[in-house]
Protein backbone atom coordinates (compact mmCIF):
# COMPACT_ATOMS: atom_id res chain seq x y z
CA UNK A 1 0.00 0.00 0.00
CA UNK A 2 3.04 2.31 0.48
CA UNK A 3 4.64 1.61 -2.35
CA UNK A 4 1.65 2.15 -4.14
CA UNK A 5 0.86 5.48 -2.53
CA UNK A 6 4.09 6.25 -3.67
CA UNK A 7 3.66 5.86 -6.89
CA UNK A 8 0.28 7.85 -7.11
CA UNK A 9 1.89 10.86 -5.86
CA UNK A 10 4.88 10.61 -7.77
CA UNK A 11 2.64 10.46 -11.06
CA UNK A 12 0.83 13.38 -9.85
CA UNK A 13 3.58 15.37 -9.32
CA UNK A 14 4.92 14.31 -12.60
CA UNK A 15 1.56 15.44 -13.72
CA UNK A 16 1.36 19.15 -12.10
CA UNK A 17 4.65 19.44 -13.43
CA UNK A 18 4.02 18.99 -17.25
CA UNK A 19 0.81 20.61 -16.93
CA UNK A 20 0.76 24.40 -17.44
CA UNK A 21 -2.79 25.17 -17.88
CA UNK A 22 -4.63 23.92 -19.91
CA UNK A 23 -1.10 22.27 -22.14
CA UNK A 24 0.06 19.26 -21.29
CA UNK A 25 3.43 19.07 -22.22
CA UNK A 26 3.72 15.32 -22.00
CA UNK A 27 1.38 14.35 -24.74
CA UNK A 28 2.48 12.94 -27.84
CA UNK A 29 3.52 15.01 -30.40
CA UNK A 30 1.05 14.83 -32.89
CA UNK A 31 -1.37 16.45 -30.25
CA UNK A 32 1.41 18.94 -29.49
CA UNK A 33 1.10 19.90 -33.34
CA UNK A 34 -2.72 20.26 -32.96
CA UNK A 35 -2.63 22.30 -30.17
CA UNK A 36 0.22 24.97 -31.81
CA UNK A 37 -2.34 24.96 -34.88
CA UNK A 38 -5.02 26.11 -32.75
CA UNK A 39 -3.43 28.96 -30.85
CA UNK A 40 -1.78 30.10 -34.13
CA UNK A 41 -5.01 30.40 -35.97
CA UNK A 42 -6.45 32.09 -32.51
CA UNK A 43 -3.57 34.62 -33.07
CA UNK A 44 -4.63 35.42 -36.36
CA UNK A 45 -8.11 36.35 -35.07
CA UNK A 46 -7.68 38.41 -32.05
CA UNK A 47 -5.69 41.60 -31.30
CA UNK A 48 -1.99 41.58 -30.80
CA UNK A 49 -1.83 41.75 -26.81
CA UNK A 50 -4.21 39.09 -26.70
CA UNK A 51 -1.93 36.91 -28.52
CA UNK A 52 0.56 38.12 -26.47
CA UNK A 53 -1.19 37.68 -23.58
CA UNK A 54 -2.51 34.08 -24.62
CA UNK A 55 1.27 32.72 -25.60
CA UNK A 56 2.64 34.12 -21.94
CA UNK A 57 0.29 31.90 -20.62
CA UNK A 58 1.43 29.08 -21.04
CA UNK A 59 5.22 30.35 -20.07
CA UNK A 60 6.62 29.47 -23.13
CA UNK A 61 10.06 32.08 -22.98
CA UNK A 62 10.54 35.72 -24.27
CA UNK A 63 9.41 37.68 -27.14
CA UNK A 64 12.11 39.26 -28.11
CA UNK A 65 10.87 41.39 -30.94
CA UNK A 66 9.68 43.82 -32.99
CA UNK A 67 5.36 44.25 -32.63
CA UNK A 68 5.66 43.01 -36.43
CA UNK A 69 7.69 40.69 -35.80
CA UNK A 70 6.05 39.33 -32.41
CA UNK A 71 2.32 39.58 -34.69
CA UNK A 72 3.79 37.60 -37.30
CA UNK A 73 5.56 34.50 -35.23
CA UNK A 74 2.64 34.01 -33.20
CA UNK A 75 0.16 33.13 -36.20
CA UNK A 76 2.93 30.55 -37.24
CA UNK A 77 2.68 27.12 -35.73
CA UNK A 78 5.75 26.11 -36.59
CA UNK A 79 6.88 28.70 -34.46
CA UNK A 80 4.38 27.39 -31.34
CA UNK A 81 5.89 24.05 -31.84
CA UNK A 82 9.46 24.95 -31.84
CA UNK A 83 8.67 26.34 -28.41
CA UNK A 84 6.41 24.23 -26.90
CA UNK A 85 9.23 21.94 -27.75
CA UNK A 86 11.68 23.59 -25.76
CA UNK A 87 9.79 24.11 -22.84
CA UNK A 88 8.85 19.98 -22.95
CA UNK A 89 12.59 19.19 -22.94
CA UNK A 90 13.29 21.32 -19.87
CA UNK A 91 10.29 20.38 -18.37
CA UNK A 92 11.54 16.67 -18.37
CA UNK A 93 15.20 17.39 -17.10
CA UNK A 94 13.51 19.50 -14.26
CA UNK A 95 10.76 16.58 -13.39
CA UNK A 96 13.90 14.41 -13.16
CA UNK A 97 15.68 16.19 -11.00
CA UNK A 98 13.30 16.98 -8.57
CA UNK A 99 12.26 13.35 -8.16
CA UNK A 100 15.99 12.62 -7.65
CA UNK A 101 16.65 10.58 -10.93
CA UNK A 102 19.54 12.74 -11.73
CA UNK A 103 22.37 12.02 -9.30
CA UNK A 104 25.38 9.74 -8.86
CA UNK A 105 23.36 6.95 -7.33
CA UNK A 106 21.03 6.70 -10.20
CA UNK A 107 21.88 8.94 -13.57
CA UNK A 108 24.63 11.49 -13.87
CA UNK A 109 24.37 14.88 -15.05
CA UNK A 110 20.99 14.30 -16.96
CA UNK A 111 18.21 11.53 -16.68
CA UNK A 112 17.59 8.80 -19.23
CA UNK A 113 14.81 10.20 -20.54
CA UNK A 114 16.36 13.55 -21.86
CA UNK A 115 19.32 11.47 -22.57
CA UNK A 116 17.03 9.31 -25.07
CA UNK A 117 15.12 12.12 -26.08
CA UNK A 118 18.60 13.79 -27.11
CA UNK A 119 19.59 10.34 -28.88
CA UNK A 120 16.42 10.30 -30.96
CA UNK A 121 17.04 13.61 -32.21
CA UNK A 122 20.50 13.53 -32.78
CA UNK A 123 19.23 10.45 -35.37
CA UNK A 124 16.55 12.64 -37.27
CA UNK A 125 19.47 15.50 -37.50
CA UNK A 126 21.38 13.26 -39.52
CA UNK A 127 19.14 11.41 -41.61
CA UNK A 128 17.90 15.01 -42.31
CA UNK A 129 21.03 15.98 -43.33
CA UNK A 130 21.83 12.97 -44.98
CA UNK A 131 18.99 13.76 -47.14
CA UNK A 132 19.00 17.00 -47.99
CA UNK A 133 21.42 18.65 -50.30
CA UNK A 134 22.80 21.98 -51.30
CA UNK A 135 23.96 23.36 -55.05
CA UNK A 136 25.73 26.27 -56.46
CA UNK A 137 25.17 27.86 -59.49
CA UNK A 138 27.16 25.36 -61.49
CA UNK A 139 25.54 22.91 -60.79
CA UNK A 140 27.37 21.28 -58.11
CA UNK A 141 25.56 19.41 -54.80
CA UNK A 142 26.67 18.66 -51.72
CA UNK A 143 24.72 17.19 -48.91
CA UNK A 144 24.47 18.70 -45.63
CA UNK A 145 25.89 16.11 -43.26
CA UNK A 146 29.61 15.91 -45.49
CA UNK A 147 29.20 19.96 -44.94
CA UNK A 148 28.79 19.13 -41.35
CA UNK A 149 31.85 16.35 -41.17
CA UNK A 150 34.26 19.59 -42.08
CA UNK A 151 33.28 22.59 -39.52
CA UNK A 152 32.58 22.57 -35.56
CA UNK A 153 29.56 20.60 -36.04
CA UNK A 154 31.97 17.98 -35.89
CA UNK A 155 32.86 17.11 -32.39
CA UNK A 156 36.35 16.53 -33.28
CA UNK A 157 37.48 19.90 -35.44
CA UNK A 158 35.08 21.64 -32.73
CA UNK A 159 37.76 19.77 -29.68
CA UNK A 160 40.55 21.22 -31.78
CA UNK A 161 40.12 24.67 -32.59
CA UNK A 162 39.24 25.27 -29.24
CA UNK A 163 42.48 23.80 -28.06
CA UNK A 164 44.08 26.43 -30.71
CA UNK A 165 42.76 29.17 -28.94
CA UNK A 166 42.86 28.58 -25.41
CA UNK A 167 46.68 27.38 -26.19
CA UNK A 168 47.31 30.82 -28.36
CA UNK A 169 45.63 32.87 -25.23
CA UNK A 170 48.21 30.78 -23.36
CA UNK A 171 51.45 32.06 -25.54
CA UNK A 172 50.05 35.66 -25.84
CA UNK A 173 49.69 36.20 -21.63
CA UNK A 174 53.29 34.55 -22.40
CA UNK A 175 54.61 37.01 -24.82
CA UNK A 176 52.94 40.26 -22.46
CA UNK A 177 54.17 38.90 -19.35
CA UNK A 178 50.43 38.10 -17.73
CA UNK A 179 49.56 35.66 -15.39
CA UNK A 180 46.39 32.73 -15.19
CA UNK A 181 44.34 31.89 -13.00
CA UNK A 182 41.91 28.79 -13.05
CA UNK A 183 38.55 29.88 -11.08
CA UNK A 184 35.35 27.81 -10.28
CA UNK A 185 32.20 29.26 -9.67
CA UNK A 186 29.13 27.53 -8.02
CA UNK A 187 25.74 27.94 -7.25
CA UNK A 188 23.97 28.15 -3.47
CA UNK A 189 23.14 24.59 -1.84
CA UNK A 190 19.29 25.90 -2.20
CA UNK A 191 20.11 24.99 -6.00
CA UNK A 192 20.90 21.67 -6.22
CA UNK A 193 18.36 18.77 -6.19
CA UNK A 194 20.97 16.66 -4.53
CA UNK A 195 23.53 16.21 -2.46
CA UNK A 196 27.00 14.94 -2.36
CA UNK A 197 26.14 12.10 -1.68
CA UNK A 198 22.93 11.74 -4.17
CA UNK A 199 20.55 11.72 -1.54
CA UNK A 200 17.65 14.32 -1.69
CA UNK A 201 18.94 17.63 -0.64
CA UNK A 202 16.42 19.32 2.11
CA UNK A 203 17.35 22.98 1.37
CA UNK A 204 16.46 22.47 -2.49
CA UNK A 205 13.88 25.25 -3.58
CA UNK A 206 13.17 23.45 -7.07
CA UNK A 207 15.57 25.81 -8.78
CA UNK A 208 15.82 24.71 -12.43
CA UNK A 209 18.88 24.35 -14.29
CA UNK A 210 18.10 27.74 -16.33
CA UNK A 211 17.17 29.24 -12.80
CA UNK A 212 20.78 28.13 -11.35
CA UNK A 213 22.35 29.09 -15.19
CA UNK A 214 20.60 32.80 -14.82
CA UNK A 215 22.51 33.12 -11.50
CA UNK A 216 25.94 32.56 -12.48
CA UNK A 217 25.34 34.62 -15.21
CA UNK A 218 24.10 37.46 -13.14
CA UNK A 219 27.08 37.02 -10.71
CA UNK A 220 29.69 37.32 -13.75
CA UNK A 221 27.64 40.63 -15.20
CA UNK A 222 27.98 42.13 -12.08
CA UNK A 223 32.26 40.72 -11.89
CA UNK A 224 32.12 42.32 -15.54
CA UNK A 225 30.94 45.74 -14.93
CA UNK A 226 33.16 45.98 -11.61
CA UNK A 227 36.45 44.87 -13.98
CA UNK A 228 35.33 47.79 -16.62
CA UNK A 229 35.14 50.13 -13.85
CA UNK A 230 38.62 49.47 -12.89
CA UNK A 231 40.19 48.80 -16.10
CA UNK A 232 40.60 44.95 -15.86
CA UNK A 233 40.65 42.98 -18.76
CA UNK A 234 40.89 39.47 -18.25
CA UNK A 235 40.89 37.07 -21.47
CA UNK A 236 40.34 33.42 -21.77
CA UNK A 237 37.62 30.75 -21.93
CA UNK A 238 34.66 30.07 -19.86
CA UNK A 239 32.78 26.20 -19.48
CA UNK A 240 29.82 25.19 -18.11
CA UNK A 241 29.65 21.95 -17.01
CA UNK A 242 26.68 20.27 -14.60
CA UNK A 243 27.45 18.62 -11.13
CA UNK A 244 26.28 15.15 -10.89
CA UNK A 245 22.81 16.25 -10.22
CA UNK A 246 22.37 18.46 -13.16
CA UNK A 247 23.55 21.84 -11.79
CA UNK A 248 25.61 23.95 -13.65
CA UNK A 249 28.73 25.35 -12.48
CA UNK A 250 31.66 27.61 -14.42
CA UNK A 251 35.10 26.67 -14.67
CA UNK A 252 37.27 30.20 -15.54
CA UNK A 253 40.58 29.98 -17.64
CA UNK A 254 41.42 33.47 -17.59
CA UNK A 255 45.03 35.99 -18.29
CA UNK A 256 45.76 39.44 -16.82
CA UNK A 257 48.54 41.09 -15.27
CA UNK A 258 49.86 39.48 -12.40
CA UNK A 259 49.32 43.14 -9.94
CA UNK A 260 45.55 42.55 -11.07
CA UNK A 261 44.82 38.49 -10.26
CA UNK A 262 44.77 39.29 -6.10
CA UNK A 263 41.65 42.66 -6.70
CA UNK A 264 39.90 39.74 -9.44
CA UNK A 265 39.63 36.98 -6.90
CA UNK A 266 38.03 39.58 -4.55
CA UNK A 267 35.59 40.54 -6.68
CA UNK A 268 34.52 37.27 -7.78
CA UNK A 269 34.57 36.09 -4.49
CA UNK A 270 32.36 39.14 -3.07
CA UNK A 271 29.93 38.51 -5.98
CA UNK A 272 29.80 35.20 -6.10
CA UNK A 273 29.05 34.86 -1.99
CA UNK A 274 26.18 37.67 -1.68
CA UNK A 275 23.60 34.64 -1.77
CA UNK A 276 23.48 32.63 1.04
CA UNK A 277 27.59 33.70 2.13
CA UNK A 278 27.37 31.89 5.76
CA UNK A 279 25.90 28.33 4.66
CA UNK A 280 27.48 25.36 5.39
CA UNK A 281 30.78 25.17 3.26
CA UNK A 282 29.86 28.36 0.87
CA UNK A 283 33.31 29.63 1.51
CA UNK A 284 34.81 26.49 1.05
CA UNK A 285 33.31 25.67 -2.19
CA UNK A 286 31.39 28.41 -4.02
CA UNK A 287 34.18 30.08 -5.30
CA UNK A 288 37.63 28.26 -6.01
CA UNK A 289 40.91 29.16 -7.18
CA UNK A 290 44.14 27.66 -8.83
CA UNK A 291 47.30 30.17 -9.61
CA UNK A 292 48.67 28.56 -12.34
CA UNK A 293 52.32 27.92 -12.33
CA UNK A 294 53.82 27.59 -15.55
CA UNK A 295 56.88 25.68 -14.12
CA UNK A 296 54.41 22.97 -13.18
CA UNK A 297 52.80 22.26 -16.34
CA UNK A 298 50.60 24.10 -19.06
CA UNK A 299 47.74 26.77 -18.22
CA UNK A 300 45.89 24.87 -21.17
CA UNK A 301 46.17 21.59 -19.36
CA UNK A 302 43.91 22.72 -16.73
CA UNK A 303 41.08 23.52 -19.20
CA UNK A 304 41.58 20.54 -21.66
CA UNK A 305 39.82 18.00 -19.70
CA UNK A 306 37.19 20.01 -19.20
CA UNK A 307 36.85 20.92 -22.95
CA UNK A 308 36.87 17.10 -23.86
CA UNK A 309 34.69 15.71 -21.41
CA UNK A 310 32.06 18.50 -22.51
CA UNK A 311 32.45 17.40 -26.09
CA UNK A 312 33.36 14.02 -26.76
CA UNK A 313 35.14 12.43 -24.08
CA UNK A 314 38.38 12.34 -25.71
CA UNK A 315 41.63 10.99 -23.67
CA UNK A 316 39.84 11.30 -20.40
CA UNK A 317 39.24 7.95 -19.22
CA UNK A 318 36.37 6.91 -16.85
CA UNK A 319 34.97 10.01 -15.35
CA UNK A 320 34.90 10.45 -11.64
CA UNK A 321 31.25 8.84 -11.05
CA UNK A 322 32.97 5.85 -12.91
CA UNK A 323 30.78 5.68 -16.54
CA UNK A 324 33.09 5.93 -19.65
CA UNK A 325 33.64 9.18 -20.77
CA UNK A 326 31.81 8.91 -24.25
CA UNK A 327 28.69 7.93 -22.30
CA UNK A 328 29.66 10.63 -20.29
CA UNK A 329 30.13 13.41 -22.82
CA UNK A 330 26.78 12.29 -24.12
CA UNK A 331 25.01 12.83 -20.98
CA UNK A 332 26.48 16.13 -20.71
CA UNK A 333 25.74 17.21 -24.55
CA UNK A 334 21.73 16.00 -23.60
CA UNK A 335 21.86 18.39 -20.65
CA UNK A 336 22.63 21.24 -22.70
CA UNK A 337 20.74 20.94 -25.28
CA UNK A 338 17.41 20.24 -23.07
CA UNK A 339 18.50 23.33 -21.14
CA UNK A 340 19.72 25.35 -23.85
CA UNK A 341 23.19 26.31 -22.21
CA UNK A 342 25.91 27.41 -24.24
CA UNK A 343 29.07 24.95 -23.04
CA UNK A 344 31.71 26.95 -24.19
CA UNK A 345 32.52 30.52 -24.39
CA UNK A 346 35.30 33.16 -24.97
CA UNK A 347 36.06 36.30 -22.88
CA UNK A 348 38.18 38.91 -24.46
CA UNK A 349 40.34 38.40 -27.25
CA UNK A 350 39.43 38.37 -31.33
CA UNK A 351 36.44 37.89 -33.40
CA UNK A 352 36.46 34.07 -33.76
CA UNK A 353 34.00 34.63 -36.46
CA UNK A 354 37.12 36.46 -38.47
CA UNK A 355 39.57 33.80 -37.69
CA UNK A 356 37.05 31.22 -39.36
CA UNK A 357 36.37 33.56 -42.46
CA UNK A 358 40.54 33.94 -42.79
CA UNK A 359 40.55 30.48 -42.85
CA UNK A 360 38.51 30.14 -46.04
CA UNK A 361 40.61 31.96 -48.18
CA UNK A 362 42.98 30.55 -50.43
CA UNK A 363 45.44 33.30 -50.27
CA UNK A 364 44.97 37.15 -49.03
CA UNK A 365 45.47 40.37 -50.81
CA UNK A 366 48.14 43.13 -50.60
CA UNK A 367 46.66 44.90 -47.53
CA UNK A 368 49.39 43.97 -44.83
CA UNK A 369 46.25 44.27 -42.06
CA UNK A 370 44.36 41.35 -43.85
CA UNK A 371 47.90 39.45 -45.33
CA UNK A 372 49.42 39.20 -41.32
CA UNK A 373 45.95 38.22 -40.04
CA UNK A 374 45.20 35.67 -42.62
CA UNK A 375 49.17 33.92 -42.06
CA UNK A 376 48.46 33.40 -38.59
CA UNK A 377 44.76 32.08 -39.14
CA UNK A 378 45.77 29.92 -42.19
CA UNK A 379 49.21 28.97 -39.62
CA UNK A 380 46.64 27.83 -36.39
CA UNK A 381 48.39 30.49 -34.70
CA UNK A 382 45.68 32.37 -32.65
CA UNK A 383 48.73 34.18 -30.53
CA UNK A 384 50.29 35.62 -33.72
CA UNK A 385 46.44 36.09 -35.20
CA UNK A 386 45.72 38.05 -31.50
CA UNK A 387 48.69 40.71 -32.23
CA UNK A 388 47.70 41.01 -35.91
CA UNK A 389 44.15 41.69 -34.71
CA UNK A 390 45.40 44.44 -32.24
CA UNK A 391 43.49 42.02 -29.95
CA UNK A 392 45.19 42.34 -26.97
CA UNK A 393 43.54 44.45 -23.85
CA UNK A 394 41.40 46.52 -26.39
CA UNK A 395 38.17 47.22 -27.00
CA UNK A 396 36.86 45.11 -30.52
CA UNK A 397 36.11 48.64 -32.40
CA UNK A 398 39.92 49.12 -32.38
CA UNK A 399 40.73 45.32 -34.00
CA UNK A 400 42.44 44.91 -37.14
CA UNK A 401 39.34 43.28 -38.88
CA UNK A 402 35.80 42.70 -38.59
CA UNK A 403 33.19 40.94 -39.85
CA UNK A 404 31.68 42.13 -42.99
CA UNK A 405 27.64 41.26 -43.33
CA UNK A 406 25.40 42.17 -46.02
CA UNK A 407 21.69 41.49 -47.35
CA UNK A 408 21.56 39.00 -50.09
CA UNK A 409 19.90 40.18 -53.41
CA UNK A 410 18.88 38.65 -56.33
CA UNK A 411 16.87 39.64 -59.88
CA UNK A 412 13.46 39.20 -59.22
CA UNK A 413 10.80 38.57 -61.85
CA UNK A 414 7.04 38.73 -61.30
CA UNK A 415 5.66 36.01 -63.70
CA UNK A 416 2.36 37.83 -63.62
CA UNK A 417 3.22 41.05 -64.85
CA UNK A 418 6.43 40.24 -66.63
CA UNK A 419 8.28 42.67 -64.57
CA UNK A 420 12.07 42.59 -63.27
CA UNK A 421 13.07 43.81 -60.05
CA UNK A 422 17.05 44.04 -59.39
CA UNK A 423 18.43 43.70 -56.30
CA UNK A 424 15.42 42.39 -54.61
CA UNK A 425 15.35 40.38 -51.12
CA UNK A 426 13.67 37.99 -50.84
CA UNK A 427 11.35 37.79 -47.52
CA UNK A 428 11.73 35.40 -44.97
CA UNK A 429 8.98 32.83 -43.94
CA UNK A 430 7.17 35.78 -42.37
CA UNK A 431 7.41 38.05 -45.30
CA UNK A 432 9.95 40.04 -43.32
CA UNK A 433 13.14 41.41 -45.15
CA UNK A 434 16.01 39.28 -44.62
CA UNK A 435 18.58 40.53 -41.93
CA UNK A 436 22.53 40.59 -43.57
CA UNK A 437 24.10 37.66 -43.16
CA UNK A 438 28.19 37.18 -42.74
CA UNK A 439 30.01 37.75 -46.21
CA UNK A 440 32.92 38.60 -45.61
CA UNK A 441 35.77 40.83 -43.94
CA UNK A 442 36.30 44.55 -43.78
CA UNK A 443 39.65 46.38 -42.68
CA UNK A 444 40.02 50.21 -42.68
CA UNK A 445 41.11 50.09 -46.80
CA UNK A 446 39.13 47.29 -48.28
CA UNK A 447 36.42 44.78 -47.89
CA UNK A 448 36.93 41.37 -48.76
CA UNK A 449 33.87 38.80 -49.94
CA UNK A 450 34.58 35.57 -48.59
CA UNK A 451 31.42 33.79 -49.40
CA UNK A 452 31.28 34.35 -53.47
CA UNK A 453 29.23 31.33 -54.46
CA UNK A 454 25.54 31.23 -53.70
CA UNK A 455 23.87 27.83 -52.79
CA UNK A 456 20.29 26.59 -52.56
CA UNK A 457 18.65 23.61 -51.26
CA UNK A 458 17.30 21.08 -53.52
CA UNK A 459 13.85 19.75 -53.12
CA UNK A 460 14.64 16.54 -53.35
CA UNK A 461 18.27 14.64 -53.39
CA UNK A 462 19.90 14.94 -56.57
CA UNK A 463 20.45 12.48 -59.33
CA UNK A 464 23.96 10.38 -59.77
CA UNK A 465 24.79 11.87 -62.80
CA UNK A 466 25.29 16.22 -61.36
CA UNK A 467 28.72 16.80 -60.28
CA UNK A 468 29.66 16.76 -56.58
CA UNK A 469 31.77 19.28 -55.47
CA UNK A 470 35.29 18.14 -52.93
CA UNK A 471 35.10 20.47 -50.26
CA UNK A 472 37.89 22.76 -49.11
CA UNK A 473 39.58 23.47 -46.18
CA UNK A 474 36.19 24.50 -43.60
CA UNK A 475 37.74 23.91 -40.43
CA UNK A 476 40.77 23.48 -38.07
CA UNK A 477 42.44 20.09 -39.03
CA UNK A 478 44.52 18.49 -35.56
CA UNK A 479 47.80 19.65 -37.36
CA UNK A 480 49.93 21.49 -35.09
CA UNK A 481 47.68 20.55 -31.67
CA UNK A 482 49.16 18.90 -28.78
CA UNK A 483 46.66 16.14 -28.28
CA UNK A 484 48.75 15.39 -24.84
CA UNK A 485 47.27 18.31 -23.33
CA UNK A 486 44.18 16.00 -22.93
CA UNK A 487 45.60 13.64 -21.29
Amino acid sequence: MVEENHALFLLNTIHQAMVVDDLDFSIEHARLKEFAIKQADICKVVELNSAITLFEKYQLGKLAYTELETKNRLQDAKFWLRRIRRKTASLISQVERALGYVSKRRAVYCGDVSLNRHRQNQLLSQQYMQNTYLQNDEGFSIPLSEIAEHNISNPVIRRNELMVRIRGFEEVAQYCGHAAVFATLTTPSRMHATNATGIPNQTYDGSSINDAQDYLNHVWQLCRAKFDREEIKPYGFRVVEPHHDGTPHWHLLLFMPLEQIKHFKEVLTHYGLQDSPDEKGARQYRVKFIDIDPSKGSAAGYIAKYISKNIDGFAVGNDTSGQPSNLVAARINAWSKSANIRQFQQIGGPSVTVWRELRKLSSADEDVELNDAYSAADSSSWAAFCIAMNAIDTPRKEHAISPFYETKTAEHIDYQTGEITANYIFPNRYNEPRKPTIAGLKTEKTIVKTRTTKWHLLPQPPSRDIPRRPLGRLGVSSEGVSLDLCK
